[in-house]
C-alpha cells in the first residue's frame, strides 16, 4: 500500500476501516452520509485502495476518489481514471492538499495503465494546473411533449426487464464515445446506488413485446433530469411517447444529456442546446491510449485507402510521434520542429470524443493534416450519461 510522508501529513490510499472517516467527510459537501453511502457500498468497481487520503495529526483531512471505469470510445473500448468526491475538511483547506492527491493519483494512475480521466469540476482552474483540460458537454433544456398515440405500451421497469434493457443498452451505445461500459454487477449496483423511483424509469415494449425503448429520470429543480434515453434505432415516436410519459413537476420541464442522435426525438423549436463546461479530461498514459486506439484508426486508413499515418501528439502525459501502418503503430519522441503542428490535450480531446465536427472543421481544416485528421477522427455520438456521473 503506498503512501507519502510530509512532517505531520500523510498522503495514502485507503483501507475498509476508512470508510466510516470518509463518509464522515463527505458530509462537508452538505448533504447526509446516507446520500453517499451508497456509491461505496453498491458499487461493485469500487475498492478502499481508489480512495486517496491525506491524514493531518491522525486525523482525515482530505479525499480524493478514483472511480475505474471503462467507456466506449468510437469502436474502442478506454480506461478511465474518473475524479470525484475531491473534498477537504473545512478546517484544513487551504494549504494545498486537494492537489497533492492530484498528483500522487496520476503517478499511480500512470503505472496501473489507465489511459485517460475525466472528472466534473465547479473549479476548473485547480485542475488545469494538473492537466486536465475543457472537454464541453451539451445540455438539452426542453418542455416534455405531450403524449401522442403510439402502439407501444408503456410500463415502469422491473427487475426482469434487465436483460433486455442491458441488450439495447449496449446495442446502442457501444458505437457512441463517453458511455460506459456496464457489466451486469455493475447495472444491478447502479440501481442500488442511484435509488431510482421505477415511476421514472419506463420501458416501452411493441405488440410483439419486444423491448423498444426505455427512459430514466429523476426529479429536478425546475422538473425532470432525464438520466438516460435508449431507442432502438429510428424509434423516435417511442422516445417522445416516453418523454411524455415520465413523472414532471408542474412546469413539465425537462434537462439532460443527449447524444446528436437522439435529438431528433425533439421537434424544430422544442428544445434548446446549452453548452456545460464542467466536464474535463486529460490523457493519462499516452502510450496505453495509442494501443487503445490503433485497431479504430487502422482499419480507418485501410478504408480510406491510406497505408500510413503520421500524428503528432502534445498531451499532458507527454509528447510523441505515433507512426500508423498496416503492421502496426510505432510511438516515438516529438522533434522539436514539430511542435507548433503537435495536437494539444484540448484539441485531442475534442476529436477523440467528437471527432473532426463542424466545430473542429472551423478550427483544424487549414492544417495540412486535416484530411487524416478526418479520417482517423470522424464525428462521434458523443454523450455521458448523467446515471454514470461521479
Amino acid at each position: 500500500m503506498s503512501s507519502r510522508h510530509t512532517g505531520a501529513t500523510r498522503i495514502r490510499r485507503g483501507r475498509w476501516e476508512d470508510l466510516d472517516a470518509i463518509l464522515d467527510l463527505l458530509t462537508e459537501y452538505g448533504l447526509p452520509r446516507e446520500h453517499f453511502a451508497p456509491f461505496y457500498t453498491n458499487d461493485p468497481t469500487y475498492r478502499p485502495e481508489q480512495s486517496w487520503l491525506v491524514e493531518r495529526d491522525g486525523r482525515l483531512a482530505a479525499h480524493l476518489r478514483v472511480f475505474d471505469r471503462w467507456i466506449y470510445a468510437g469502436g474502442t473500448r478506454l480506461r478511465i481514471a474518473g475524479v470525484g468526491n475531491v473534498i477537504t475538511a473545512q478546517a484544513y483547506r487551504g494549504r494545498g492538499y486537494a492537489g497533492q492527491l492530484l498528483t500522487a493519483m496520476l503517478a499511480a494512475a500512470t503505472e496501473e495503465g489507465f489511459a485517460y480521466s475525466l472528472l466534473w469540476t465547479h473549479l476548473p482552474a485547480l485542475y488545469a494546473r494538473y492537466g486536465w483540460v475543457s472537454l464541453p458537454e451539451e445540455r438539452v433544456h426542453a418542455s416534455l411533449p405531450p403524449a401522442e398515440p403510439c402502439a407501444v405500451a408503456i410500463a415502469p421497469f422491473r427487475d426482469d426487464d434487465l436483460p433486455a434493457v442491458m441488450q439495447l443498452y449496449e446495442a446502442t451505445n457501444a458505437a457512441r464515445a463517453g458511455p460506459t461500459v456496464r457489466t451486469p454487477a455493475y447495472w444491478r449496483g447502479q440501481l442500488a446506488w442511484l435509488g431510482e423511483d421505477r415511476q421514472g424509469f419506463l420501458v416501452a415494449r411493441a405488440a410483439g413485446g419486444e423491448l423498444v425503448g426505455y427512459a430514466r429520470s429523476r426529479p429536478g429543480a425546475e422538473g425532470v433530469e432525464l438520466l438516460e434515453l435508449g431507442l432502438a434505432p429510428d424509434q423516435f415516436a417511442v422516445g417522445r411517447a416516453l418523454l411524455a410519459a415520465l413523472p414532471a413537476g408542474p412546469g413539465r420541464r425537462l434537462e439532460g444529456r443527449l447524444p446528436p442522435s437522439l435529438r431528433p426525438v425533439f421537434r424544430p423549436g422544442e428544445c434548446t442546446v446549452i453548452t456545460d463546461p464542467s466536464l474535463m479530461g486529460r490523457t493519462v498514459h499516452l502510450a496505453a491510449l495509442v494501443r487503445a486506439l490503433e485497431p479504430v484508426w487502422r482499419a480507418r486508413l485501410a478504408r480510406a485507402g491510406l497505408a500510413e499515418g503520421t500524428l503528432q501528439l502534445a498531451t499532458s502525459a507527454g509528447h510523441a510521434t505515433v507512426r500508423l501502418s498496416a503492421e502496426g503503430v510505432a510511438i516515438e519522441p516529438l522533434p522539436v520542429e514539430a511542435m507548433p503542428l503537435a495536437l494539444d490535450e484540448t484539441t485531442f480531446g475534442h476529436l477523440l470524443f467528437r471527432g473532426f465536427d463542424a466545430a473542429a472543421s472551423a478550427r483544424l481544416a487549414v492544417r495540412p493534416d486535416a484530411a487524416l485528421l478526418q479520417v482517423l477522427f470522424p464525428p462521434q455520438d458523443f454523450v455521458i450519461w448523467p446515471s454514470d456521473a461521479f
